[in-house]
C-alpha cells in the first residue's frame, strides 16, 4: 500500500514544480483560473496624488485592465524598463517604491538619481494617449534638443507591449573600393549603397504576444515573441551546453544538485536542470540582424523562475514566476557591451578583490590533518609549481562545529597560517550556515545564537490538509529524475545522518530554532540551527564569528553549502521546508518589510544575504583594517556577485562536466559575475568509477585539457573530494601513480601520465606571466562591468557569423581581456582542435612562452586572416617526446595590434603588507606591443591589496579629469552599494597606446613608423612603491611581422625631449627592444618610442 501523506503531498501547490510541467497549465486554452486579460486602460487617480505624481509613476505609469487588475511600467533609465505585477495588487499604493534587494539602490527614485548623476544625463518619461495605444517614453534632455531613447507602445485592445528604439544600421562587412570618389557618389549619382554608415531608424526591438500576460494561482507568465533570426546568450551558471540556447526549458530554484542530474536525470549537459546559483538572465542578439541592437531580460525574483525558450511554440519566449511579484527588467543596447554595461549599473559590480585572487589554489575535502595540508603546499613547492590559494575543507571543525577548529587534527593552526603565508600561500575554510547544536562549554557561537533568538524560528504555514499531525509532513526529494517523499517524523528512517533522533513534534511550528542538519557525506555532518541572516542585527552577529579564524591566520572565505543546503531528511529538496516561514529582509521604510514569507518564496534571498553578512562582516572585523576580503560562494542570486566570486557546485570527473565548465564561466561573465569557475578535474570521481570500483581519480587526459582550460579563466582552482572518493587530484601525482601501478601500460598511457605533470606545470607558469593582464581585467571590471574572460561576441561583435553559422565556436573560445584569444581542446582522444578566429581582425599564433629559462618569446609567425578556421595541432603525447611541445597543447592567438603585459612567473602573489614580503624582489612588466591595427591599453599598478586602492566611485573612474573634479565626487560619495567607503583611489593608470602610420610609398614597398606612447594620467600609487613592485623600467618589445625590413633602432623621447634608449633589434625574437623609465617627470605627457621600418606594399593593404 502506498503512503497516502505522500500523495497529499504531492498535491500541494506550495512546491517545486518543472518548468515543462508547470507550463502546460498556461498553454491554450488555458484553465478557468488562469487570468489573461485583453484591454487595458490608463486611469489619471491610478497614478497621481493631489494632482502629483505617485513616486512609483514619476518615470512610470499605472495600468489597469478590465478586471481591475493593475500593470506598473517604469524607465529606471532611458534604455531600461520594469515591468511589474502581482495579482494582488488591486490599489495603486500596493505598489512601492522599494527595489529589491538586488538592485544597488532601496528605491526606484534614488536608484535614477544616483545614477543620473553619475553619468551626467537628464531625461524624463512622457505618456501620449492615442486611440490604439498609450505610447510611453523615455526622453534625454539636451540644451534644446529632446530625443527619445525608448517607446513602449501599449495596444490597447488586445493588450499588448511593443518597445522600440532608435538603431544604427550596421557597417558594412565588405569594404566599398576606395577609388578617390566621395563615399556614396559615383558619376553624379549614387554607388548603390543608400545607407550610410550611420543611418539610424526607429525599429520594434521587443514585444509581447497579444494578451501576453497570464496569471493564477500566484504565478505569472509573460509571452514574448521571438524573431527567427535571435540567438539567446547568457543564463548564468545554466549557460553550459549550448551557448545560444533555443527550445528548451529552464528553472531557476537553487538547489543542491550534486552531478547535475537529480530533477531530470539527464546529467549536466540538460538546460532544464535547477542548479546551484540563480541568475535568470539572458541577452537576445541578431533579432535584428543589419542594425546594432541588442535587448536583455533579468526576472528579478527570489523563488521559482520558469523560462520556455520557444520550446512550446517557436515563435514564442514565456518568462515566469510562481511566487510573488513578477518584475521583469528590460535592457536595450546597441552592443553586448552596452547591454552589460547598463546591467551591471543596476545589479552592481564587483568590489575590487585582492590580486592572489587571480593565482593557482588547491582544495580538497580530505586534508583532514595539519601534515596533510603543509605536505601538499611542501610538494607543490618543491617542484617549483606557483600556487597562491589552499582551501581546508571542513575536516579542520571540531565535530563540524562551523568557525571551530579541532586541536587535536590540527595541533598548531596558527603556525600552519604562519608557515603556509611565509609560503605565499593564503588560506580559506569551508564556511557553512549551520551552528551544531552539539553542546559544548566553549562554542559560544550556539550559546549566543541560543540566547539571543539569532536563529530561524520553526514557524510553518501549515497545510491545512495535514491536520497539524507532524507524522502527516512528507518532504519532496529529487534523485536521478524521479521524486520521492520522505517522512521527517520516522526516527529511524535511513535518510537520518549521524544517529540524529530528534523528535520532530518537539519543535514542529512551535517557534522554536528549527532543527535542520548538514550532511557531508559518508557519515560526516551534524544536526543544528541557522541563524537569520534575513535580520541585519543577525548578519553583523555573523560577521563577528569569524574573529577567532582570521586571528588564527586565515586569509578569506569559501563560503559553501549556501542555499542553505541540508540532509535531505531536513527539509525540501535538500533545504528549508517548503512552507517554513522566514523574515523577508525588506528595506527599511517599505511598509512590507517585517512580513514573513513561506521559504519558497524566498528561496534565494537567505543565501545571498549569507554572502553578504560574511563580506560586510570581514571588512569591519578588527585587524582586517584597509585589507580586501574574499569570498568563493557556491550558489547565490544575482547581487551577491558584489560581495562574493561564484564556484559552480560539485562537479564530477567526467568530459560532459568538462564540457560544460568553459561556457559557465563565459555565460556567467555576461551577467556581471567577475571571478567564476569550476572545480578542475572534478570534485567527485566519475560515475563509472563509483559504480564499477575503478581506479578512483580524474582521467589524466582529462585532467590536463581541463587544467589548460581553466588556466586563463578567472577561478583557477584544482578541487576533490579524497574523503572516500579519490585518491588524489594533485597534477604531481599522477607520475608518481603510474611508476606505482601501471608501469606495463602502453607508451601512450604512459605518455600521458608523464605528460600531467609538466604540462600543467607549464600553464600555471604561463598564468603567473600574464596576471598583470588578469588584473587589469579585474580592475576594469568594476569601472565598466565587463568581465575577464569574455565571449567573442563582446569583442567581436561585428563578427554577424558569430551568431550564425560559427554559433558554436561561442561556447568554446574565450578571450582574455580584449585580445588574447584562448580555444581549449575540450573532447576526448582529440589531438586536433578546429577553431575559429573572429574577423574582421587578424591573428597570431601565441608566441609568449613560460618555460624555465627566461625568453621573450618565439618569433611572431605570419599574420592569420580573421574568418580563418584552423586545425589546430594540441597532441598531449607529443610533449613526452619533446617539452619544446608544451605551448601548443592549448591553442592560444593574440589579435594584431595588441598589448599584452607579462612579467616573470614568480611562485606566489606578494602581499606587500606583510614585512615578510615586502622585500621581496621587483618583478619587472615587459609590454609586448603586436603589429597591426592601432590600440590602446589601460593597466593599473597598485599594491593588490588595500582596500585604498580602488577608484572612489565606479563611475568616476570613466576619466582622470573626473576623478579630481570634488564637487562631482562628493555628489557619489559612496555611503551606498555601488562601492568601497574606503576607497581613495590609490592606483596609477597606466595607458600605453600604439600606432602605425604611413611615411612614403616607394614602388613596391612602403616605409611605416610605429610609435608607442606610455603616459601615467592618473598616479596616486607612491613611485616608490610602484619601483618597489615593478622596478624603475619597463621593458618594450615591438614585434615584427615576417617581411619587415629596414628596421631602425629605437628613438626615445621623454617628456617630448630625446633621449638615449639602448635599444636594439634581437634578430632571433624579431623584435625591437628597449628598456623606458617607469618614472618621468611628467607622467602625463609621458615618453614615446619609435621605430621606422619597411614592407611590401601589398602585405600594408
Amino acid at each position: 500500500m502506498g503512503d497516502i501523506w505522500a500523495d497529499v503531498r504531492n498535491r500541494d501547490p506550495i512546491s517545486f514544480v518543472k518548468a515543462d510541467y508547470f507550463f502546460r497549465d498556461f498553454n491554450e486554452p488555458s484553465p478557468d483560473w488562469v487570468n489573461q486579460p485583453s484591454t487595458v486602460s490608463y486611469v489619471e487617480s491610478d497614478n497621481t496624488v493631489n494632482s502629483a505624481l505617485r513616486a512609483t509613476c514619476t518615470h512610470g505609469r499605472i495600468f489597469r485592465f478590465e478586471n481591475n487588475a493593475l500593470l506598473l511600467i517604469q524607465f529606471l533609465r532611458p534604455s531600461v524598463w520594469r515591468i511589474r505585477f502581482h495579482e494582488v495588487n488591486t490599489a495603486p499604493e500596493n505598489f512601492t517604491d522599494y527595489n529589491t534587494r538586488t538592485i544597488v539602490q532601496d528605491t526606484a527614485t534614488d536608484l535614477i538619481k544616483k545614477l543620473d548623476d553619475a553619468e551626467e544625463v537628464s531625461w524624463h518619461v512622457e505618456l501620449q494617449d492615442t486611440s490604439d495605444y498609450y505610447t510611453l517614453k523615455s526622453v534625454i534632455d539636451s540644451g534644446a534638443d529632446r530625443t527619445s531613447s525608448v517607446k513602449l507602445y501599449i495596444k490597447k485592445r488586445p493588450f499588448q507591449i511593443i518597445a522600440t528604439s532608435y538603431v544604427t544600421k550596421l557597417s558594412p562587412f565588405l569594404a566599398v573600393p576606395d577609388i578617390g570618389v566621395p563615399n556614396g557618389v559615383l558619376n553624379g549619382g549614387t554607388n548603390g549603397n543608400a545607407c550610410g554608415d550611420d543611418e539610424v531608424t526607429e525599429a520594434v526591438i521587443w514585444q509581447t504576444k497579444e494578451r501576453g500576460l497570464q496569471y493564477g494561482h500566484g504565478a505569472v507568465v509573460l509571452s514574448v515573441q521571438k524573431t527567427p533570426t535571435a540567438r539567446y546568450v547568457g543564463f548564468g551558471e545554466q549557460g553550459g551546453r549550448n551557448f545560444a540556447k533555443d527550445k528548451t526549458f529552464m528553472n531557476y530554484f537553487n538547489y543542491d544538485n550534486m552531478r547535475y542530474r537529480n530533477v531530470y536525470g539527464k546529467g549536466p549537459e540538460y538546460d532544464a536542470e535547477p542548479l546551484y546559483h540563480s541568475d535568470p538572465y539572458f541577452i537576445e542578439v541578431n533579432a535584428l540582424p543589419s542594425f546594432k541592437s541588442q535587448v536583455a531580460t533579468f526576472i528579478d525574483n527570489y523563488s521559482h523562475v520558469c523560462l520556455d525558450l520557444g520550446n512550446t511554440e517557436w515563435s514564442l519566449l514565456r518568462l515566469a514566476t510562481r511566487f510573488n511579484s513578477f518584475q521583469a527588467l528590460l535592457f536595450a543596447g546597441a552592443t553586448t557591451q552596452d547591454i552589460i554595461q547598463s546591467y551591471t549599473s543596476l545589479v552592481g559590480r564587483p568590489r575590487l578583490k585582492p590580486r592572489y585572487v587571480l593565482g593557482y589554489h588547491q582544495g580538497c575535502y580530505g586534508y583532514d590533518t595539519q601534515g596533510k595540508v603543509i605536505e601538499a603546499i611542501k610538494n607543490y613547492r618543491d617542484l617549483d609549481y606557483p600556487i597562491d590559494g589552499m582551501h581546508v575543507d571542513v575536516d579542520i571543525q571540531d565535530n563540524y562545529r562551523t568557525f571551530s577548529i579541532n586541536l587535536n587534527a590540527f595541533p598548531d593552526p596558527k603556525g600552519m597560517f604562519r608557515y603556509l603565508r611565509d609560503q605565499g600561500v593564503k588560506c580559506s575554510t569551508n564556511i557553512t550556515p549551520v551552528i551544531s547544536s552539539r553542546e559544548s562549554d566553549w562554542y559560544t557561537t550556539l550559546k549566543e545564537g541560543l540566547k539571543k533568538g539569532y536563529f530561524v524560528k520553526d514557524v510553518r504555514n501549515l497545510d491545512p490538509t495535514l491536520n497539524g499531525v507532524t507524522d502527516h509532513v512528507r518532504y519532496c526529494v529529487w534523485d536521478g529524475g524521479n521524486q520521492r517523499f520522505l517522512n521527517p517524523s520516522d526516527k529511524w528512517s535511513y535518510d537520518r545522518p549521524y544517529n540524529d533522533r530528534y523528535d520532530l513534534n518537539e519543535v514542529f511550528n512551535k517557534a522554536a530554532p528549527f532543527h535542520g542538519g548538514v550532511d557531508y557525506g559518508f557519515g560526516n555532518g551534524s544536526p543544528g540551527h541557522y541563524p537569520n541572516l534575513n535580520n541585519e542585527e543577525v548578519r553583523e552577529w555573523w560577521g563577528r564569528q569569524y574573529q577567532n579564524l582570521f586571528d588564527t591566520g586565515l586569509e578569506f572565505v569559501w563560503q559553501d553549502m549556501t542555499s542553505p543546503c541540508m540532509s535531505q531528511i531536513f527539509g525540501d529538496m535538500k533545504s528549508w521546508p517548503f512552507r517554513l516561514m522566514l523574515d523577508s529582509d525588506g528595506w527599511s521604510g517599505d511598509p512590507d518589510a517585517d512580513k514573513q514569507k513561506m521559504a519558497i518564496e524566498i528561496w534565494s534571498l537567505y543565501s545571498y544575504n549569507l554572502h553578504k553578512a560574511t563580506y560586510k562582516g570581514l571588512n569591519k572585523l578588527p585587524g582586517r583594517e584597509g585589507k580586501r576580503n574574499f569570498i568563493i560562494g557556491r550558489g547565490s542570486f544575482t547581487g551577491a556577485h558584489r560581495y562574493a566570486g561564484l564556484w559552480t557546485g560539485d562537479n564530477s570527473s567526467t568530459w560532459e562536466f568538462f564540457n560544460i565548465s568553459v561556457a559557465q564561466v563565459i555565460a556567467l561573465g555576461l551577467s556581471g559575475v567577475t571571478i567564476a569557475g569550476a572545480d578542475v578535474g572534478g570534485f567527485e570521481p566519475p560515475d563509472a568509477q563509483d559504480n564499477q570500483g575503478g581506479p578512483a581519480f580524474c582521467d589524466p587526459e582529462l585532467f590536463i585539457r581541463w587544467n589548460c582550460a581553466y588556466s586563463l579563466l578567472p577561478w583557477y582552482r584544482n578541487h576533490y573530494s579524497k574523503k572516500g572518493s579519490k585518491q588524489f587530484q594533485e597534477p604531481y601525482a599522477f607520475e608518481d601513480y603510474y611508476q606505482k601501478y601501471k608501469k606495463n601500460s602502453s607508451d601512450a598511457d604512459r605518455a600521458v601520465y608523464q605528460a600531467v605533470h609538466p604540462i600543467v606545470r607549464y600553464y600555471i607558469r604561463l598564468r603567473y606571466t600574464l596576471l598583470q593582464l588578469l588584473y587589469d581585467a579585474m580592475f576594469e571590471n568594476m569601472l565598466n562591468g565587463l568581465p575577464i574572460a569574455r565571449a567573442m561576441i563582446i569583442t567581436d561583435s561585428v563578427d554577424g557569423s558569430l551568431y550564425a553559422q560559427n554559433v558554436a565556436f561561442t561556447r568554446s573560445q574565450y578571450l582574455v581581456r580584449n585580445d588574447v584569444l584562448v580555444c581549449p581542446a575540450l573532447f576526448q582522444k582529440r589531438d586536433t582542435r578546429r577553431l575559429y578566429l573572429p574577423a574582421p581582425d587578424g591573428w597570431f599564433p601565441f608566441n609568449l612562452r613560460a618555460f624555465d629559462q627566461k625568453t621573450l618569446g618565439d618569433a611572431i609567425s605570419k599574420r592569420v586572416e580573421g574568418g580563418t578556421y584552423v586545425d589546430y595541432y594540441a597532441s598531449i603525447t607529443a610533449v613526452a617526446r619533446d617539452t619544446q611541445n608544451l605551448p601548443y597543447v592549448l591553442p592560444m592567438y593574440i589579435r594584431e595590434g595588441a598589448i599584452v603585459p607579462q612579467i616573470d612567473p614568480r611562485l606566489f602573489v606578494p602581499d606587500r603588507t606583510d614585512s615578510k614580503q615586502a622585500g621581496l624582489e621587483a618583478n619587472p612588466i615587459t609590454l609586448n606591443i603586436y603589429p597591426g591595427k592601432d590600440q590602446t591599453y589601460n593597466m593599473y599598478l597598485d599594491d593588490g591589496i588595500s582596500r585604498e586602492s580602488a577608484p572612489e566611485t565606479t563611475y568616476v573612474g570613466r576619466d582622470e579629469a573626473t576623478l579630481g573634479n570634488d564637487a562631482r565626487k562628493h555628489r557619489l560619495r559612496y555611503e551606498d552599494a555601488f562601492g568601497d567607503e574606503e576607497a581613495r583611489s590609490i592606483f596609477n593608470h597606466v595607458k600605453i597606446s600604439h600606432t602605425t602610420s604611413l611615411l612614403r610609398h616607394f614602388q613596391k614597398t612602403v616605409e611605416l613608423t610605429r610609435k608607442v606612447t606610455i603616459t601615467t594620467p592618473w598616479a596616486q600609487y607612491p613611485w616608490n612603491d610602484v619601483q618597489r613592485d615593478i622596478g624603475s623600467t619597463y621593458k618594450v618589445v615591438l614585434w615584427h611581422e615576417p617581411g619587415d625590413t629596414s628596421i631602425s633602432l629605437p628613438e626615445l623621447k621623454i617628456n617630448g625631449n630625446s633621449a638615449d634608449s639602448n635599444g636594439f633589434f634581437d634578430n632571433k625574437a624579431r623584435a625591437t627592444v628597449v628598456d623606458v623609465p617607469v618614472q618621468v617627470a611628467d607622467p602625463k605627457a609621458g615618453l614615446t618610442v619609435g621605430v621606422t621600418f619597411q614592407r611590401s606594399d601589398i602585405d600594408w593593404h
